[in-house]
């Protein structure tokens, strides 16, 4: 047991708020999208941090991240969500093409150095970088690449984004609580029994041995757990199921969970579609969740095996908004407790050392010159 590295106070105070989007959403690598969801002649405005960006495919099909504001007389240019056509102002109908530039200006004549030089006058571009299917954006000029700032996380994103063939399920949802309170419920199991005892205590195939999660840490800014399938129930899935259902690109024994930090986790469980959720801090005690279920592609599959994966689909599509109910409610609770919280949280040994990991993974970014906190 050890004592939280937060003070409450860093979770309702809007000052917080605004150092963290100065200090870490302005300064690391944060997702933003899905490459797949990039189809040709749409753009998708985002927000991340304090910052609305616009994302969108150039002519070789490479995302580019660009900020969503027009360079005209400063009008935002599309709300959050897909748009489809060219980034038009509805100002005053200005146009951009795919590198950001402005390619049609109605009476051209009143705007002759704009005209004369249009791309001096280019929305501005923040670097913008992809592994696999997953987009991730840099707004600070300076930085590693996201290879290096991934470390092992960058061939886990590759891996998961080999069998990637769609969306099962979509929805955005504001829960109203600070976004740390909500990605540290993320991280540990501690509170399931409690508050998931309807749905993940019920769910069939998970080891329920006291040691079964294994956790890794050792990376100083993100974290991933494994939790093996239970043997006898994985015995009996690669001799009825398996064999209906086919084969994908990335099969693994196991339920996953990563945290890349700041704002993404990704979690599957044998690697048959991928639950990836990225959390955006809309204010202060306000998180706005992002959840994405992506469904992967099958060899080999027969006609039986389909219409499993079918169900097995949609049972996942409600149970994940079940499970998201459920965990929207306590963070709920978490919040109000914390608006009038007087001491750090307590942390326990073995069973919540991911919620210490990221703590220490945010303190490492609020103070980038300080040592780092003690093991």
């Amino acid at each position: 047991m050890c004592n939280g590295l937060l003070n409450p106070a860093q979770y309702r105070e809007p000052q917080a708020l605004a150092d963290e989007h100065a200090l870490i959403f302005a300064r690391t690598w944060n997702f933003v999208g899905l490459l797949f969801e990039q189809e040709a002649g749409q753009h998708r405005g985002v927000k991340l941090g304090a910052t609305s960006l616009i994302i969108q495919c150039d002519k070789q099909g490479r995302p580019r991240a660009f900020l969503n504001v027009c360079s005209h007389r400063h009008a935002q240019l599309c709300e959050q969500g897909v748009h489809r056509g060219p980034i038009r102002c509805p100002y005053h109908s200005w146009t951009y093409d795919r590198e950001g530039i402005p390619a049609g200006i109605p009476q051209p004549q009143a705007f002759p150095e704009v005209i004369a030089d249009k791309s001096a006058h280019r929305l501005k571009e923040f670097a913008c970088e992809t592994v696999g299917q997953f987009i991730f954006v840099r707004l600070s000029t300076d930085g590693p690449s996201l290879r290096d700032y991934l470390g092992p996380e960058y061939d886990f994103l590759l891996h998961a984004s080999a069998g990637m063939n769609g969306l099962i399920d979509e929805f955005r949802q504001d829960v109203h609580a600070n976004w740390k309170a909500v990605i540290e419920n993320s991280l540990e199991g501690y509170h399931v029994p409690a508050v998931h005892n309807q749905t993940f205590m019920k769910v069939e195939g998970m080891e329920r041995g006291h040691q079964a999660p294994v956790d890794t840490v050792q990376h100083p800014l993100h974290s991933s757990i494994d939790h093996p399938a239970a043997a006898d129930w994985l015995v009996t899935f690669e001799r009825k199921i398996a064999p209906k259902i086919g084969s994908w690109a990335w099969r693994f024994p196991h339920y996953t969970h990563h945290l890349i930090f700041p704002n993404l986790t990704v979690t599957s469980f044998l690697g048959y579609s991928f639950h990836i959720q990225r959390f955006e801090p809309s204010a202060v005690g306000i998180t706005t969740v992002h959840s994405r279920t992506v469904s992967v592609g099958f060899t080999g599959q027969s006609p039986v095996g389909a219409k499993m994966v079918e169900q097995i689909y949609a049972e996942s599509k409600s149970f994940t908004e079940r499970v998201f109910a459920e965990d929207a409610a306590i963070c709920r609770a978490v919040q109000q407790g914390l608006e009038c919280a007087e001491r750090p949280a307590v942390i326990g040994n073995g069973i919540e050392d991911r919620v210490l990991h990221f703590q220490r993974a945010y303190q490492r970014c609020m103070n980038p010159t300080s040592p780092p906190p003690p093991t």
